[in-house]
């Protein structure tokens, strides 16, 4: 933006780069990532703590099936040796 100021003729000239501060306003907005509200924020962390959870649920899961499978072939063995 140029601003001449002529006191001469008693003239005032304003230019301004529009096209060049509204490409400069995009460029800016494009590297900066968009604000979250609280509202996204709470449901994210939601999302992250139900994924968590679930995880850990099925590792659990795992472990009792684990155990299930050694206590049956621990069980087989002992019906097989003891005949």
């Amino acid at each position: 933006m140029k601003l001449k100021l002529s006191l001469k003729n008693k003239e005032v000239n304003i230019e301004a780069d529009v096209e060049g501060l509204v490409e400069k306003k995009l460029e800016y907005k494009a590297t900066k990532p968009d604000k979250k509200t609280k509202y996204q924020i709470k449901q994210e962390e939601k999302c992250k703590l139900e994924a968590t959870r679930h995880k850990q649920k099925m590792q659990y899961l795992y472990l009792l099936l684990w155990l299930f499978c050694v206590c049956v072939i621990i069980a087989i063995v002992a019906s097989i040796l003891s005949m």
